[in-house]
């Protein structure tokens, strides 16, 4: 059986609850593109932060054999150094090179983890980052991965509840529906008139600029869901190309 060797980075100053990484590594394995014979291989788990932090998750990261390391700050002035030790061991895989790794994990809300990821992806590495909502849709963040989670979906039970309050809104859910509306509004306005566009382009272009996946959040909770409603309003029609594939076309 053939391996997909993953690496999972996380920035424990970044994250305020416990995670659940039972959880996690499911949605992890589910989520990432495999042949039939391929199999996920976890084989660096490594988690950085200071004494307070490392205390706050040290039983739940012991449990999946990760490395946890002390980043405390050199003075009162300076930040954690976690995200430049994490950054450090990432690149540092690229160099050794064996084994090769095909997918990084990193969990964290630090904007300057961006800089490794974007490294990461010159060399035609996979990158998926796990992040806080409220941060998701930062376009450094988008446009620094293959693929973004909410951290919000990791939390261990006790804490979901916490973070649900503020996720459920209806002014959320309304701003939601408005941004994906506006996003396809983007990609039709990009496409010539009277031209079939297959709708897995249109899925794959969406994907691109919405790594977070904000749709699933919406009434709308898909793409098809969402072009339903541009066909209702005449916006667009969907029909099969001559290859029999659904297709759209801008009325």
């Amino acid at each position: 059986m053939d391996r997909r060797n993953n690496a999972v980075y996380i920035d424990l100053e970044n994250i305020e609850y416990e995670l659940d990484l039972k959880k996690l590594f499911e949605t992890l394995i589910l989520s990432n593109k495999m042949e039939e014979k391929e199999e996920n291989i976890f084989i660096i788990k490594l988690a950085c932060g200071n004494i307070e932090a490392i205390k706050k998750h040290e039983k739940r990261l012991s449990e999946y054999n990760f490395d946890i390391r002390n980043t405390p700050k050199i003075t009162k002035t300076f930040k954690n150094r976690a995200d430049l030790i994490i950054s450090v061991e990432a690149l540092e895989t690229i160099i050794i090179d064996k084994p090769s790794i095909d997918r990084y994990v990193f969990i964290t809300s630090d904007s300057d983890f961006t800089v490794i990821m974007e490294k990461l992806r010159k060399y035609g590495k996979e990158i998926c980052l796990v992040t806080k909502e409220n941060a998701s849709n930062k376009p450094i963040f988008n446009n620094s991965c293959d693929e973004i989670l909410l951290m919000e979906s990791f939390l261990v039970k006790e804490n979901i509840k916490i973070e649900a309050k503020e996720n459920t809104t209806e002014i959320e859910q309304k701003s939601n529906e408005t941004f994906v509306e506006e996003l396809l509004e983007k990609i039709l306005l990009s496409f010539e008139v009277e031209k079939l566009y297959l709708t897995s382009y249109v899925g794959t272009l969406f994907h691109q600029m919405d790594k977070s996946k904000i749709i699933q959040r919406s009434k709308y909770k898909n793409l098809n869901g969402l072009l339903e409603y541009f066909i209702e309003r005449k916006r667009i029609k969907r029909q099969k190309n001559e290859k029999g594939h659904y297709s759209i076309i801008i009325n």
